[in-house]
């Protein structure tokens, strides 16, 4: 049986074939590393928005906020509140009643991302509503740090007092001067101590009318 050498045409066409085999390989290692890096950096990202919205204590809200952070409700107009303030603002309401967002969609443009959510808390929950929807855009700087911040409610979110209504008649009957102190001429008086005194009070009333 006689031995069978590769012809040149041969040689040069196996070539060819490592050659191609070895890009398409190169291609594919290297597009399967840039998704990976890119859903690191989503995940870095995420959780540093999740932190920031999901916060109970200034020192969380305030973790990932550039020392220049500034916060707009609407639109970006004016000068916006600075750290200090967004912090001093949070404490009075938001952190006591410990928020908790559902993220329910998110694009990035660029440093900023546009996250769509859901918000519900101790006093919505209490009281059954289904929370406020509503849209933030939350742009990085360089280091990964959270400088700018526009809230945009929903327009179409229903209101609270409907679900707050019955709370609010039984503790007319039975806790009117606690009531007095907390809601007056049909709106919340937004303090830490009064966002606690809700939830207390709203909770007695779960208790008692077996809600």
């Amino acid at each position: 049986m006689s031995n069978q050498f590769p012809t040149t045409y041969q040689i040069l066409l196996y070539s060819r074939l490592s050659i191609t085999i070895f890009k398409i390989m190169k291609t594919r290692i290297a597009f399967f590393f840039c998704i990976t890096f890119f859903s690191c950096q989503n995940k870095i990202y995420l959780h540093r928005i999740e932190t920031y919205l999901n916060s109970s204590t200034p020192k969380s809200k305030g973790r990932y906020l550039s020392d220049d952070f500034r916060s707009f409700f609407l639109e970006k107009k004016g000068e916006g509140k600075n750290k200090a303030t967004a912090l001093r603002s949070f404490v009075n309401w938001d952190a006591p009643l410990h928020p908790d967002i559902t993220i329910s969609k998110w694009t990035v443009r660029g440093n900023t991302w546009i996250v769509d959510f859901n918000e519900q808390n101790d006093f919505s929950k209490l009281i059954g509503f289904p929370g406020w929807k509503g849209t933030e855009r939350i742009s990085f700087n360089s280091q990964k740090m959270i400088y700018e911040a526009v809230y945009i409610p929903n327009p179409d979110n229903p209101s609270y007092k409907p679900w707050l209504q019955p709370a609010v008649e039984w503790l007319e009957q039975h806790r009117p001067n606690d009531l007095n102190e907390v809601y007056i001429n049909g709106k919340l008086v937004q303090t830490s101590e009064t966002a606690k005194k809700w939830v207390d009070l709203l909770q007695l009333w779960r208790k008692k009318t077996r809600r």
